[in-house]
């Protein structure tokens, strides 16, 4: 299995993704919510838990779906690589901050880190402006019809490779947006304001 570049190539996919996929956006959502706050013990019908449970179902039924169908696989890095090349004829340099990225990631690995480090590592300035130069480029490129047709191909690929593995999985995702409205229903719409 590998993971190395996992969490890298799951960055570029949400970006090239975000714009047109409800699991994306679904798992996004989700977590930004009260983080980390998730026992809040006694209530049995906690949407934040449930929503915890239905992104692992939603997480696992798509890993097993990429690991089962490696055209995916391939389909996802062309993806990558047209949404990277777009953004460079835009102006922007997004090679060059995936791997200011994936360094940081390198180091938040290290078990020894101590959290006050870890959050030196994540608000460090090279890693806030990458990260902040990536959403601009992700909006450069947001409308491009090529992309968004590949992304539309691509999406619709996955979605029928996790049928297979899941014949839930739709009723997981649309549980998950129901969810997610009645949470940002309970605070008030403050929430949705965040990204």
């Amino acid at each position: 299995m590998k993971i190395r570049s996992q969490s890298l190539a799951g960055l570029i996919a949400a970006a090239a993704l975000a714009l047109a996929s409800p699991l994306v956006m679904a798992q996004g959502m989700g977590q930004q919510g009260q983080g980390g706050m998730g026992m809040q013990g006694g209530q049995g019908g906690n949407p934040q838990m449930e929503m915890q449970q239905l992104q692992q179902t939603l997480a696992e039924t798509q890993q097993q779906a990429i690991q089962n169908n490696p055209q995916l696989e391939q389909k996802g890095e062309e993806l990558e690589n047209l949404v990277l090349d777009k953004m460079e004829s835009a102006g922007y340099q997004p090679r060059r901050d995936l791997e200011t990225l994936e360094s940081a990631e390198e180091r938040l690995r290290d078990p020894d880190l101590s959290s006050e480090e870890r959050q030196q590592v994540i608000q460090s300035e090279d890693v806030q402006q990458a990260q902040m130069n990536l959403q601009e480029a992700q909006q450069a490129v947001a409308q491009d019809q090529e992309i968004r047709e590949a992304q539309e191909s691509l999406r619709d690929d996955l979605m029928a490779a996790m049928r297979q593995e899941n014949a839930d999985i739709d009723n997981v995702i649309e549980r998950m947006q129901s969810l997610q409205q009645q949470m940002q229903q309970q605070q008030g719409g403050q929430g949705g304001m965040m990204r």
